[in-house]
């Protein structure tokens, strides 16, 4: 079947980008060739000024979501209603400070600009500083905006006793999940009420597309609730354990082009 007036949402990160840079070409050549005749739409957990790029390698026109949701805007369109939202600032020092012995570092960002306590040659890939504003020191002397959330690398020794923490001191205000199970462990902190779902939710409803006509792709746990959303909720190969729990449909990982393999299943009608 031909592909028309769908919503199709894509991760970036180990779905249609890896090592933060290098591009799975075949999915980009079929989402080019979609976007003429669907809403393709860029979900993912970076912020705009490392995403942008791809959003017009594509051709879009519709909005794009960054920070997992947290910041929704169309830069095709200023008329578009924009999406911001924050956390206390203080929630994000409280739990810094007060497991400072177990994490090694911590940024957090707001549009442009990163607050972190030191810079470390390692963690130079996760800021992505082109076209970003680094300022670095205590985050209680620095950061004087309200982020959406935080990155951390901690020692995975003490992952338990991180989550403990944030259960007992935030009640489910703030979350934290993990994306690795390496040493250091790099976890991220977060309003659970800031979703990709949610944020795509809003935009299908913005523009009238029918729920049976939405096809999101993702790998990772933030985007469990992307990937549930959708009629066709599509989990890449190397996806996260929780979210191959939820997902509807599965397809080859990021160096099978993935992404490819499962639209053009579809569009042969292999895939009910």
């Amino acid at each position: 079947m031909k592909l028309k007036n769908y919503l199709i949402a894509i991760d970036l990160d180990d779905t249609i980008v890896t090592n933060f840079s290098t591009k799975d070409e075949k999915s980009f050549a079929k989402l080019k060739e979609l976007s003429k005749d669907n809403l393709i739409v860029i979900a993912t957990g970076r912020p705009n000024r490392s995403s942008i790029d791809y959003y017009n390698e594509l051709n879009l026109k519709g909005p794009l979501i960054n920070y997992n949701g947290a910041w929704v805007h169309n830069p095709s369109d200023p008329t578009y209603p924009i999406t911001m939202i924050s956390m206390d600032k203080q929630k994000i020092i409280d739990f810094y400070n007060d497991n400072k012995d177990v994490i090694y570092n911590l940024f957090s960002e707001v549009g442009d600009d990163i607050f972190l306590d030191e810079f470390r040659e390692e963690i130079r890939p996760f800021l992505h500083m082109d076209g970003g504003r680094l300022h670095t020191g205590p985050l209680e002397d620095i950061l004087d905006q309200d982020p959406a959330g935080a990155i951390f690398f901690a020692n995975i020794d003490y992952k338990e006793r991180l989550k403990t923490y944030v259960a007992d001191r935030f009640k489910g205000d703030v979350m934290i999940r993990f994306w690795n199970k390496n040493n250091p462990l790099i976890g991220e902190f977060y309003n659970p009420h800031i979703t990709k779902g949610k944020a795509l939710e809003d935009i299908r409803k913005h523009y009238g597309i029918d729920k049976d006509k939405t096809i999101t792709f993702g790998d990772g746990h933030n985007d469990i609730d992307m990937i549930k959303f959708a009629r066709y909720g599509v989990a890449m190969g190397n996806s996260h354990n929780e979210l191959l729990k939820v997902a509807k449909y599965k397809t080859s990982s990021f160096s099978e082009s993935g992404v490819y393999e499962f639209l053009t299943k579809l569009e042969n009608g292999e895939i009910k």
